[in-house]
């Protein structure tokens, strides 16, 4: 089985060392979102305070890169309105 690895940087790298055995790339594409809303809930605080997005590079065993996620809170510094576009 495949072996992916989740490497995060929020600021602080956060390589993976050991990696995750998936069946194939979609199952590491659902286990990358899984583990980016887990790293999401457990910075408490920290992510909302956050000015740039939190990065995750996913590879295989042999350093390819396969995909990467962005993710990042925008919160507005004063009072916004939400306007949805028609479509």
């Amino acid at each position: 089985m495949p072996i992916y690895y989740f490497h995060v940087d929020n600021g602080t790298f956060n390589p993976d060392h050991e990696g995750s055995d998936l069946p194939d790339l979609d199952a590491a594409r659902l286990e990358a979102v899984r583990a980016a809303g887990e790293t999401i809930n457990d910075s408490k605080q920290s992510f909302w305070e956050h000015r740039t997005p939190w990065i995750m590079n996913v590879t295989d065993d042999q350093d390819r890169l396969l995909f990467t996620l962005q993710f990042a809170a925008k919160v507005p510094s004063g009072e916004a309105l939400y306007i949805p576009r028609q479509r």
